[in-house]
């Protein structure tokens, strides 16, 4: 069933006749991946190729010489003769072979040893033969492309988006063997990741983002973000709708996260609405520090009083009770205090904006770090914070004051906030509604937490959403 091969890595390589009855089981398997059943999955692949790849001038010439299109047939025919796994790794039922709901994010197949081997055998003849590796249990959509191939590493947790375009020397990794089954990076859909690029951990590039070429991503990055370097940072969004099929990979459809003018900063800061010295407080001295990603801004600053606060005026037992909230004198209903975690700033992807260097920040607005505070009060993950800080902020006027230093103007805070939680969270309508006119009675917080956000709600009580 199986011959010596003399060249290569003198490993396995399946026989034609073996091969093509794999391919034969594969094309009529039932099971589907992100979705889609794997013809109609390679059909897309191949017309993706033809659209987008200058290169290839017909349908004929994508199916038979385009060695990432024929990497990906074989991991589609490994995908399912791999044993049945649902996201968190444990085996699947019968019953969710074809279910939409389950198998987008894992499809099954019979879980026995030798399926296991066969898959591992596809996998590792493939990469050998057109030097793209994908593990057997990476979930690959539709309308892909993987231009040129070589060197493509995708991860075993893996997942990419429909209409995604992979350029050459990609890697979608794992940091580490930390006992956690998903620790590879879940790639939205029209992504374009340019060529050498590495995606490293369990995190999120959302749809419709553009990865330049060469960057290290280490961090999740928003919809619709434009984000290079080592470590990749954010430097605009994306202009047009689907980049995965456009591959703009000039990058020159891309919208500068801050538009540079040769208008004075006081004239900036009155399309904000006017206030004075008085009224505003800079992100240093209400923190007492710098910007470091660990969510304790400028408003947020009151935290620092808070925990104090609870913690004793001389600080004995702060290391352990940092994190915890006395819930001993709560009011019925009030929620415990998350501490934001501290991240190195190098590694942050919006450090293109001035977050919190000596920023004068009107009443209401919100920085960065207290939207950070907010949302973890609210249970939000790392991805779904950037992917609201991310839309509140191209809401926000491209030449102002507040897009330059990364804050959200209250009245674009209460005018879009609603709207961009119901997207990409799942806090309540009410409890959204309640966070954009800062009602921190209806939110029912906890005693560190009303203190920290004190200053942000009462601006944002004060505002009005025609102000500016």
């Amino acid at each position: 069933s199986s011959s010596s091969s003399g060249g290569g890595d003198g490993g396995l390589i399946p026989c034609s006749p073996m091969l093509l009855h794999m391919l034969r089981d594969a094309l009529a398997s039932p099971e589907l991946e992100a979705n889609h059943d794997m013809s109609s999955a390679i059909r897309a692949d191949a017309e993706a190729i033809v659209r987008r790849d200058p290169a290839c001038e017909t349908l004929l010439e994508a199916i038979m010489f385009f060695k990432g299109f024929a990497a990906l047939v074989c991991h589609r025919a490994a995908r399912r003769k791999w044993p049945n796994k649902d996201s968190y790794g444990n085996a699947m039922s019968s019953e969710a072979l074809t279910d939409p709901a389950t198998t987008s994010k894992s499809s099954s197949s019979s879980s026995t040893k030798g399926d296991r081997f066969t898959a591992l055998l596809l996998q590792s003849q493939a990469a050998a033969a057109f030097g793209v590796d994908i593990h057997p249990a990476a979930s690959i959509g539709a309308g892909v492309v993987i231009d040129h191939g070589t060197g493509v590493v995708i991860g075993e947790t893996a997942t990419v988006g429909d209409g995604c375009t992979i350029l050459h020397g990609v890697t979608l990794g794992g940091t580490a063997k930390d006992g956690s089954w998903d620790r590879h990076p879940k790639i939205g859909q029209d992504v374009l990741i340019g060529a050498g690029s590495s995606i490293l951990g369990n995190i999120k590039v959302g749809n419709g983002a553009k990865i330049g070429s060469g960057s290290v991503v280490l961090r999740p990055i928003p919809s619709g973000a434009t984000a290079v370097g080592a470590p990749a940072k954010i430097i605009g969004f994306a202009k047009e709708e689907k980049p995965g099929s456009d591959v703009d990979l000039a990058l020159d459809e891309v919208e500068p996260l801050v538009k540079r003018n040769s208008s004075s900063l006081l004239s900036q800061e009155s399309s904000m609405g006017s206030f004075t010295s008085a009224t505003v407080a800079t992100t240093e001295d209400e923190s007492g520090e710098d910007d470091d990603d660990d969510g304790n801004g400028s408003n947020a600053g009151d935290g620092k009083q808070a925990e104090e606060d609870d913690n004793g005026s001389n600080g004995k037992d702060q290391k352990d009770t940092a994190t915890v909230e006395d819930t001993s004198s709560m009011p019925p209903g009030c929620r415990e205090w998350v501490a934001p975690k501290s991240h190195n700033r190098d590694l942050c992807p919006f450090r293109a904006l001035k977050c919190g260097q000596g920023t004068l920040v009107p009443p209401g607005a919100v920085t960065r770090q207290t939207l950070v505070a907010i949302l973890l009060q609210e249970g939000c993950k790392e991805d779904e914070i950037g992917e609201v800080y991310f839309a509140l902020l191209r809401c926000t006027p491209p030449r102002s004051e507040a897009r330059k230093h990364g804050y959200i103007p209250p009245c674009t805070f209460k005018e879009h906030f609603p709207d961009v939680a119901a997207k990409f969270t799942s806090i309540s309508p009410c409890r959204a509604k309640a966070i954009s006119r800062g009602d921190g009675k209806e939110l029912k917080l906890c005693r560190r937490a009303s203190k920290a956000f004190k200053k942000t709600f009462k601006g944002l009580q004060n505002a009005s959403i025609t102000d500016g």
